[in-house]
């Protein structure tokens, strides 16, 4: 899943390693009021029993693994979000990211000292003193003499955090050296992604290889102004080699980005500026893609590398979608032929279809429409149609979906009419994006499942980003601890924009019980100073008492008033 955590930023994370050890986090999530895309804070984390896993598979190829009962988000009639169980889902749009959000904690440089770090290949230099030396047992006296007098020591035995920061590195005897910290533009951008596309890289050197020396010469003048060394030429096939001879670039390049088939998208790379990022999506395109009037496509056999393709399109505001073929692939620089799944992510920024859907808000637009005075007939002439048909068919659901650009001509006349247009407003801005699930099916995949709590302040939030290429999932229902006594308090909330009666008797919510085999390592109760135990009646929240909030309490888990039930990405 995608998560930004203090230590690493923004990253894709294994939800049990962040569930298990309650690292803090904070999600990437929409807000149902706004539809407005951010990071918030990670109230609860839930280890759920062992589930039959489910793969729900939309239009554009994007994929999320989950349990079967799990919840996904759409819209609603009256244009509020609303819950789709997955195995209900099944030709429905549902809510998927148009827009990722930047980093709280962006990057405008790169630490060299620090991404190599604990290296006892690479040399780190200071005039000033390199700091704190803690010697390993592997370095003689005697090199430790000959460090001391060039103020240096090898990464093994220099913290990052104590060493100075003007202080440069350099590959095991070699003179050749670079600063401690290297600046992130969007050329470096497009240089790491043409490597990712179309480099490989050896123990001593990077080597870049393409038809078009315009790409080449690019390469080549960005490696020039650090002073690497550089040799070109040219194959029988027609195909020009650009090498760069450097045992340091080689290892900050593999640390970076990997190398052979494993090549991908560095995780650390979701806190760069928008403009580097961008640089590094068109540096993939140039190297191992297709441009095309209507779209781009990049091409690659490496599953995570389509993956984080789709993400990085999201945060740059670009629609995508992915697909894969078998077939046969001759690499140049190799001179060899392969067979394997070759995906395609095609990126736009204007799609003919993908992601031009919208489920019908059908009540809110009547809403609306009555706001303004206008008839059917009216609405129609002043949105250019022959007849009030496309008001009707669209008022009384005839069509499940509708598209923007339709919605935005509703939005403009009724926006013109006096009505409050503000929810069109937020669905248009496209923050969320909605798109088809076309298959809803088992896998052979058991396993235990865990999920996260977001409602940061108490705030309505239940949801999170995960899956191949991002699909938003629910937090579903509460969960009570093992050893809770007492009576449990309901929480209830209508997201849409039209009231909803309650009535004495009616079904609102539903209890399931699991039966443990052993008893709880750490059961609710006074030991762990669980707020709600023995509780009579309703009860308020009581989320101030924790210490976040400036309490003395815990912070709250799934029996405390708010939880997700067992799902899996």
């Amino acid at each position: 899943m995608f998560l930004w955590t203090p230590d690493e930023g923004f990253g894709f994370y294994e939800i049990g390693d962040i569930v298990e050890n309650e690292r803090p986090a904070r999600a990437v999530a929409f807000d149902p009021e706004t539809l407005t895309v951010r990071t918030h804070r990670v109230t609860d984390y839930i280890t759920n029993p062992t589930k039959q896993i489910y793969r729900v598979t939309l239009e554009s190829g994007r994929e999320v693994l989950v349990t079967k009962d799990h919840n996904l988000f759409t819209l609603n009639a009256d244009g509020g979000v609303t819950r789709i169980a997955s195995e209900d889902a099944e030709g429905s749009h549902v809510m998927v990211p148009g827009v990722l959000p930047a980093s709280p904690t962006e990057e405008s440089s790169l630490d060299l000292l620090s991404l190599l770090e604990g290296d006892d290949e690479v040399i780190a230099y200071a005039s000033d003193g390199i700091g704190d030396v803690v010697w390993t047992d592997d370095v003689a006296e005697p090199s430790r003499h000959h460090y001391d007098s060039r103020n240096a020591a090898p990464l093994s035995c220099v913290s990052s955090a104590a060493a100075p920061e003007k202080a440069d590195i350099a590959f095991k005897q070699s003179d050749y050296r670079l600063s401690r910290n290297l600046e992130l533009t969007p050329e470096f951008g497009w240089v790491l992604g043409f490597y990712i596309a179309e480099g490989s890289a050896r123990r001593k050197q990077v080597q870049f290889g393409n038809k078009d020396n315009t790409f080449l010469d690019r390469v080549k003048e960005w490696f020039e102004g650090h002073d690497a060394s550089i040799h070109r030429r040219e194959d029988d096939n027609g195909v020009e080699r650009l090498t760069v001879c450097s045992a340091l670039w080689s290892k900050v390049i593999r640390e970076l980005a990997g190398s052979g088939s494993e090549k991908d998208i560095p995780d650390r790379a979701w806190n760069w500026p928008t403009e580097v990022l961008r640089g590094l999506h068109e540096g993939l395109l140039d190297g191992d893609g297709c441009r095309r009037e209507s779209r781009d496509t990049l091409y690659t056999s490496n599953d995570s590398l389509a993956d984080g393709a789709m993400y990085l399109a999201a945060r740059l505001g670009l629609h995508s979608s992915t697909y894969s073929r078998e077939r046969e692939t001759y690499i140049p620089m190799s001179d060899v032929t392969t067979s394997g799944t070759e995906h395609a992510v095609d990126t736009a920024t204007d799609p003919h279809k993908r992601g031009q859907y919208v489920p019908v808000p059908s009540k809110l637009l009547h809403k609306l429409r009555k706001e303004t005075g206008l008839t059917m007939s009216e609405a129609a002439d002043a949105m250019g149609y022959s007849s009030k048909s496309s008001i009707s068919n669209v008022e009384n659901e005839q069509y499940d979906t509708v598209k923007r650009e339709t919605l935005r001509r509703f939005h403009e006349i009724y926006t013109d009419n006096g009505a409050n247009t503000r929810r069109l407003d937020q669905i248009l801005r496209e923050d969320v994006r909605f798109e088809e699930v076309v298959e809803v099916e088992e896998t052979d995949r058991v396993e235990p499942t865990y999920d996260l709590e977001v409602q940061p302040n108490g705030r309505t939030i239940e949801n999170f980003l995960g899956g191949k290429g991002g699909v938003f999932l629910s937090n579903t229902a509460g969960l009570c601890d093992p050893g809770y006594k007492g009576q449990i308090t309901l929480e209830l909330s209508n997201l849409g924009t039209a009231p909803v009666a309650l009535s004495p008797g009616m079904r609102v919510s539903q209890l399931t019980f699991t039966e443990l085999k052993s008893p709880a390592d750490r059961p609710y109760g006074a030991e762990r100073g669980s707020k709600y135990q023995d509780q009579d009646g309703p009860q308020a929240s009581r989320i101030g008492d924790d210490p976040e909030f400036d309490g003395d309490g815990e912070t709250p888990r799934a029996g405390d008033g708010g939880g997700a039930a067992g799902d899996r990405t």
